[in-house]
């Protein structure tokens, strides 16, 4: 047992080192550079590195395609756009056939490492803002057939968003429980003691109030209440911006059924004035005439950085003076700021429909609720080997044997230091805040879209019915438009 892990810290150590000499870029330089270059605007060369990544048959690809889409989107670049969120829609049906915690990842006991070694899989608003970038995509081709499948997939992953976070963490926990007492028994833990004390120390580290403190005030994550699925309302995790997107699409494309999701829009934001007047028009059968929606998605949605806690001793039920490091690396969520505070449309004020910042807050509680658990489980077995190793060089006499045990503590330890990382990856490109106004056609079809009160986006607008989409990431980001046009 003791022999092969100095060895493979060593080789590990060696791997970095080369890495590092060889100028790699990890997987964190990728994302700040394409956040930099999205933020002022440089939308065509933060599609490029994605790009190239995305094409590689590894489990970040879903995230680089997804990216690398957004990125030429805002470029408009469609059709590299197209291609892209294709791919990136194909992997996510593929997962769907199981949860990328029941996929073989890279390395023996991914789990006991960390959730970068499986696929990522995105989260529910991956799935939504896909499609609906893409029905917008194919609406300004006025492909409307096109927009209308992705629109319904949309649709689809609303209503499949409980299932599939119950299907995620059902996965996670049976990997987990196998992983675990299997890593257990070859690392060690048991050494003479109940093999189920990882158990005991994730139940302990759930119910302590000082340790809940800590990571509340660490992560803003409630270990009692937050994540919690069986206590969110569908205002929580449902997004009002595509359902508002898709129940107008069907009422200007006389699809008949777009009366149920504007209702369910005005369930979702009832303090939304536009939502209220479209849905009590549509209700009363009346047909639009020469009007305008406008959406801007402003700004980003928040990032994730990796963060260093240390779990309390106290917790573990054998530990000691035998531990030399028993620290747990989690994602922190980090808010970005707004491209604008207010903004309007022919000096009308646009009206909040969709915090996507909430909505990554809930994805992120849910993804947080699992990651602990899997966190302290895999420290509490690394404890449990420096234990056993402690332990073995207080039992012998010989001082070589006894030097070479407490350096293999160390060795240990690095080891999990070293091996240890927070999953941070996300899709960056996501907006903050997504407002609406629902205007009346100027006679002369110009319509100004201003943020507080400064330049105007102007559209120019023919005649019917229209639906204008603005993408304004940053204050110093260029804005992208798209216009969907019913003559």
């Amino acid at each position: 047992m003791f022999t092969g892990i100095a060895p493979r810290c060593a080789r590990s150590a060696a791997v970095a080192l080369l890495a590092a000499a060889a100028g790699c870029r990890t997987v964190n330089d990728v994302l700040v550079d394409y956040r930099t270059n999205v933020s002022v605007g440089n939308y065509a060369s933060a599609a490029e590195e994605p790009a190239e990544l995305g094409a590689k048959e590894n489990g970040d690809r879903l995230m680089w395609r997804l990216m690398a889409a957004s990125a030429y989107d805002l470029a408009g670049d469609t059709d590299n756009a197209l291609a892209n969120f294709d791919v990136a829609e194909d992997i996510m049906i593929e997962n769907d056939k199981s949860s990328v915690f029941s996929q073989t990842a890279d390395a023996a006991y991914a789990m006991m490492l960390n959730d970068k070694y499986f696929p990522y899989d995105g989260g529910g608003q991956d799935r939504i803002f896909t499609c609906l970038y893409k029905a917008i995509a194919y609406g300004a081709r006025n492909d409307f057939g096109a927009a209308r499948t992705e629109l319904n997939r949309a649709a689809q992953h609303q209503e499949n968003w409980l299932w599939e976070r119950r299907k995620d963490i059902a996965a996670a926990d049976e990997r987990l429980a196998k992983e675990a007492a299997e890593y257990s028994k070859e690392k060690g833990e048991g050494h003479g003691k109940d093999e189920g004390q990882s158990n005991v120390a994730v139940q302990n580290a759930m119910k302590d109030g000082s340790f809940g403190n800590t990571v509340k005030e660490t992560f803003g994550f409630d270990i009692f209440t937050s994540g919690v699925l069986d206590q969110l309302k569908p205002a929580d995790y449902q997004n009002p911006y595509a359902a508002h997107v898709c129940g107008v699409f069907r009422w200007l494309n006389g699809d008949g059924d777009g009366r149920g999701y504007l209702k369910d829009v005005l369930l979702l934001r009832p303090e939304n004035a536009v939502a209220k007047r479209d849905f009590e028009a549509c209700d009363h059968g009346v047909k639009p005439s020469n009007q305008v929606w406008v959406y801007v998605e402003d700004g980003l949605a928040p990032e994730r950085e990796a963060w260093r806690i240390d779990l309390p001793l106290v917790l573990i039920p054998y530990a000691g003076k035998y531990v030399k490091y028993a620290g747990l690396s989690l994602p922190r969520l980090i808010e970005r700021p707004s491209a604008a505070m207010e903004w309007s449309v022919d000096g009308e004020r646009m009206q909040p429909l969709a915090n996507v910042d909430a909505l990554a807050k809930v994805e992120y509680d849910v993804y947080m609720r699992g990651a602990i658990k899997r966190e302290i489980t895999r420290t509490v077995i690394d404890v449990g080997v420096q234990v056993a190793l402690g332990v073995a060089a207080d039992n012998s006499g010989d001082w070589k044997v006894r030097t070479a045990l407490v350096a293999s503590q160390y060795a240990v330890a690095a080891y999990s230091l070293a091996r240890r990382g927070a999953d941070t990856r996300c899709w960056p490109t996501l907006p903050k805040t997504v407002y609406v106004a629902h205007v009346e056609r100027p006679s002369d079809g110009k319509i100004s879209i201003r943020a507080d009160g400064g330049n105007a986006v102007e559209a120019a607008l023919p005649e019917g019915n229209s639906m204008v989409f603005v993408r304004k990431p940053s204050a110093a980001a260029v804005p992208s438009v798209k216009v969907l046009t019913w003559p």
